[in-house]
């Protein structure tokens, strides 16, 4: 957990999204894959909008997870908020992010402390990090995107793309059984099987979230352990691209079937869904924190004081 977590762990979510269903798009002059690319360039370089993103994971038809979030980026300073609304059975967990004033702010819902996060990296620091050159490395981005189109160059005629009102598009891509090429099954057959088998190693009681009044256990112990015999089946992408070359909404729907340690076979559909409002029209939600119960959270003092380890950049 660091202080970026607080307003771009969801984020990340969302690129992350974009990232996966741009590796299924298609390559060279392949017309749908080279407007949703240019639309996951143009979409990240606004700085100023409002991303709702909700996210689902159902095994054997029976809902195991449902992540409903709102963030709002003004694109200065920081400046932002975020709310998380997590539900796993009958646990349900709300979190407040507030980015303001330099400060990083966590509240949730159980609770009537805010929680301001402390590093030891200055402000100006942070800033100088993230935003010199426009962020991320231009080069290095230029890299992956050669990378993602030598990787999937033969799946260029799955995407259909049709006109939509407004001068937009509509994008849709699906690949399920044997279109799915060897080395993605294979790949993410792996990251299930080992990401499983982490899920049961044994973690400390606290950590950095649970020192927030976040509760990541209840999380990890409600999703099956997959084994054996995993395979990824089928891959669909649904994205609507608006005249100014923006992803103004997209679904992405991944099934994966398995069976854990006891030979109990699963099958798990993951949905992730994102839609963006108010471009360069976005005020993010902001809290006075006169007369509140506030608490100061030194991030890497709590984190050698547990023995947590790791770093918080």
């Amino acid at each position: 957990m660091n202080k970026k977590l607080a307003m771009l762990g969801v984020g990340v979510a969302v690129g992350s999204m974009m990232l996966v269903t741009s590796v299924y798009a298609g390559v060279g002059d392949a017309p749908g894959y080279e407007t949703f690319k240019s639309a996951v360039k143009q979409t990240a370089a606004v700085k100023n909008v409002t991303r709702q993103v909700n996210v689902s994971v159902q095994d054997n038809g029976a809902s195991l997870l449902q992540v409903n979030t709102t963030i709002k980026n003004s694109g200065e300073e920081h400046a932002g908020s975020a709310e998380l609304k997590v539900v796993s059975g009958t646990d349900v967990q709300t979190i407040q992010f507030y980015s303001q004033d330099g400060k990083q702010i966590v509240k949730t819902a159980n609770s009537d402390v805010y929680k301001i996060l402390q590093t030891k990296e200055s402000r100006a620091k942070f800033k100088k990090h993230d935003m010199s050159e426009g962020g991320a490395n231009p080069q290095i981005a230029s890299e992956v995107e050669h990378v993602v189109d030598a990787l999937v160059g033969n799946l260029k005629n799955n995407i259909t793309m049709v006109d939509a009102p407004g001068d937009g598009k509509e994008i849709h891509f699906k690949l399920s059984g044997s279109q799915i090429p060897p080395v993605v099954k294979t790949v993410g057959s792996l990251v299930l099987k080992h990401g499983a088998a982490n899920g049961k190693i044994q973690q400390p009681a606290a950590n950095p979230a649970s020192a927030l009044g976040i509760d990541l256990n209840t999380l990890r112990n409600s999703f099956p352990q997959l084994a054996s015999d995993i395979s990824l089946d089928e891959v669909e992408v649904n994205a609507n691209v608006d005249g100014d070359q923006h992803i103004t909404s997209q679904m992405a729907q991944i099934h994966v079937s398995g069976k854990d340690t006891q030979g109990v076979e699963h099958d798990i559909v993951l949905r992730v869904g994102m839609t963006l409002s108010s471009l360069n029209a976005t005020t993010p939600d902001t809290i006075d924190l006169n007369g509140k119960q506030v608490e100061t959270v030194n991030l890497e003092e709590l984190s050698k004081q547990k023995g947590w380890g790791g770093k918080h950049e």
